[in-house]
């Protein structure tokens, strides 16, 4: 899977839309959603107002996560994971690509 097509996946998925997956991509947006609760965040304040900062995720807990869910971790499965990351991150902070 190429990083363009799991960034595009990734950022729909933030924001909550229906998305088609290929079949060779099945396996890493099933680990996505294995570790997507697995976020580290801090506050900070901007334009007067203290909001959310999405650092990145916890990556022993999206591991024990997609380790639960018995989801084999293969160096392609885990680029893919950080591809998502890094889109997922990106639009939970409001930034635009």
């Amino acid at each position: 899977m190429d990083d363009a097509t799991v960034a595009a996946i990734a950022g729909r998925l933030v924001h909550g839309e229906t998305v088609e997956v290929w079949r060779e991509n099945w396996g890493i947006v099933c680990a996505w959603l294995a570790a997507a609760t697995q976020w580290r965040t801090t506050t900070g304040f901007e334009e007067r107002r203290w909001r959310v900062v999405w650092i990145g995720l916890d990556y022993a807990g999206a591991r024990a996560g997609i380790d639960a869910m018995g989801i084999a971790v293969t160096p392609e499965l885990w680029t893919g994971l950080l591809v998502m990351e890094a889109e997922a991150r990106a639009a939970l902070n409001g930034v635009k690509g």
